[in-house]
């Protein structure tokens, strides 16, 4: 029962999509309507500015640290974090509060990790950064760190390792447009040290 209570308490704080608050509050703006029309911090800061961008992310990496605190405390076996993870991707990528459009959960993925499992999250993180630089995309480097710390994790905790996987694969599916457009040859670069 408290993995559901953890995955719903998840859910809800994942359809506070960031974007869309500072679209509406600060730029007066649906965001949506503008770049690639995806609610989430990388749309936000390459068309708002990196100002923006950066509050986005905040934002949303505030509601993660705030649903994963409220679950830890009322059920603490730290498996409950890992359905809170779900439910908070499951929210910020099919919100029901924007018509289950939402983003693509890569600032949720990489604070889940880092609490579930900071060595190992943190190594999965440095790693996607360095793709990042080197390959100049945001589509691979975030879908590579969390399989791998899936991967890793099924290693540890087969239960856990398998939420993550289902993580992986709803991210994946988010990005479905960016892989294609990648292989393509019609990826975005993004040059993050510039």
């Amino acid at each position: 029962m408290a993995r559901i209570w953890a995955t719903l308490i998840g859910y809800v704080f994942g359809n506070i999509l960031s974007a869309m608050l500072v679209g509406r509050f600060a730029l007066h703006v649906d965001p949506t309507h503008y770049g690639s029309g995806n609610p989430g911090t990388a749309n936000i800061g390459a068309v708002f500015g990196k100002k923006w961008g950066i509050i986005t992310c905040a934002g949303d990496l505030l509601k993660t640290g705030i649903a994963l605190l409220i679950v830890h405390l009322l059920f603490p076996d730290k498996i409950n974090l890992v359905y809170a993870g779900l439910g908070l991707i499951l929210g910020h990528c099919f919100p029901i509060l924007n018509h289950f459009d939402g983003g693509k959960g890569v600032a949720i993925a990489a604070l889940l990790s880092i609490i579930y499992d900071f060595r190992v999250g943190l190594i999965t993180l440095l790693i996607a950064l360095l793709l990042t630089i080197v390959m100049q995309n945001l589509t691979i480097p975030p879908l590579m760190f969390i399989l791998l710390f899936s991967i890793y994790e099924v290693t540890q905790t087969r239960e856990a390792g398998i939420v993550f996987l289902i993580i992986t694969a709803i991210m994946a599916f988010k990005f479905r447009h960016d892989i294609v457009a990648y292989f393509t040859g019609h990826g975005k670069r993004v040059d993050i040290l510039y």
